[in-house]
């Protein structure tokens, strides 16, 4: 009699460390997949909330009871509603009908906690009524936020779409009448200059003038919405490329005596064209904000910093005053008149939205009177 207990004893002891050590494996699951699990004696009103699941929102094991309203206060209203109306329908049906649904609960620090919430009565009383509810949370706090943001990189996507076709569509269209302008003021200028008074000539130049500009806006507006489309990125020579710019600016290098100091520049990854147009608009604005009384220097260089090119394009001009440093990589912004310094104010634009496009920055540092320096990144 005395060796059955000790064997009865025995093995229950076993059974107690085999359940002890499932359980144990049970809660390892449960902490790593970031998973809580319930369990609702329903007329008793108790429902067991494992660690994991208080610990979802924040809570140590001993802040929030084992009882329903522990949950019922702290998720979002109208998702308790509808876990609600989904018990209904899970009980009247037998548990055929699925209870789980995406909820939304408050966690401790005020913040969005989305969970996946799965369940399923396993016991019923003999009249067919709902005896014990077990199931899981799961956080997907996280697969939510990637959705959002998947879903709004999309939207920016498309709209980034429209507005460049919108701005192709709406530059071109507008090229044609500025042509027919263009065409006529040269015939008044050509066959009626003798016929007409100085006030009339003068009507004629400023408006051969204005229409000039328009176009060049354009023109620039064209270029801005065409940057990266349909392009694939390359093994870019910055070498070869800041030559090419350097030779299209040559008659304008000699007309001023500029002096350009062009360092060893690396071979990167990136849209050749747009980073033609780049260096382009960068070497424009030097040459162009130039001191009248002072020789002109331009240094172009390049190190490697972790893992980007850093570019530098430096000039002894006229500077750019502190408050003026954001604007000028906003389109339209211009910090001088048209009659001090031609342009359209879309230049340094061009330039961020192609350093935005290969995933640099692009910043400068500047004092009136003593120059700038242009910098940017390039990832490697």
């Amino acid at each position: 009699m005395n060796n059955d207990i000790q064997y009865l004893t025995q093995k229950l002891e076993e059974i107690q460390k085999q359940l002890s050590h499932k359980e144990l494996i049970v809660d390892n699951i449960l902490e790593s997949t970031l998973a809580g699990y319930w369990d609702w004696h329903i007329p008793d009103n108790y429902e067991y909330l494992s660690p994991t699941f208080k610990k979802m929102f924040g809570y140590e094991d001993d802040e929030m009871p084992n009882a329903p309203e522990s949950w019922q206060k702290i998720i979002y209203p109208e998702d308790l509603n509808t876990l609600f109306m989904l018990y209904e329908k899970h009980v009247e049906s037998k548990g055929v009908f699925p209870f789980d649904m995406e909820a939304r609960y408050f966690h401790k620090d005020g913040s969005t906690v989305w969970v996946y919430c799965r369940g399923k009565v396993v016991e019923w009383d003999e009249n067919g009524s709902p005896l014990r509810m077990v199931g899981s949370h799961i956080d997907i706090t996280q697969l939510k936020r990637s959705e959002e943001i998947e879903k709004y990189a999309r939207q920016l996507e498309l709209k980034n779409k429209e507005l460049e076709q919108f701005a192709y569509v709406t530059s071109h269209d507008l090229q044609e009448p500025l042509r027919t302008i263009n065409s006529f003021t040269q015939l008044l200028e050509e066959q009626y200059k003798d016929k007409l008074d100085e006030s009339a000539n003068k009507f004629l130049f400023y408006l051969s003038q204005a229409s000039n500009r328009m176009s060049t806006l354009i023109k620039d507006l064209l270029d801005y919405s065409r940057i990266g489309v349909n392009k694939e990125k390359n093994i870019v020579d910055c070498n070869a490329l800041i030559r090419l710019v350097q030779e299209d600016f040559e008659p304008k290098i000699n007309e001023i005596g500029a002096t350009l100091i062009i360092e060893d520049l690396p071979l990167i990854h990136g849209y050749e064209t747009d980073l033609r147009l780049l260096f382009q608009n960068i070497l424009s604005n030097a040459l162009k904000f130039r001191k009248k009384d002072n020789p002109l220097i331009i240094r172009v260089s390049a190190i490697q910093e972790d893992k980007f090119w850093k570019f530098a394009f430096q000039d002894n001009g006229i500077g750019i005053s502190p408050n003026h440093k954001e604007r000028i990589f906003t389109i339209f912004q211009r910090l001088h008149t048209q009659s001090d310094y031609e342009g359209t104010g879309i230049g340094l634009a061009h330039c961020k939205k192609i350093i935005d496009l290969h995933g640099g920055t692009i910043w400068v540092q500047s004092e009136l009177n003593m120059g700038s320096i242009f910098y940017f990144t390039i990832p490697l």
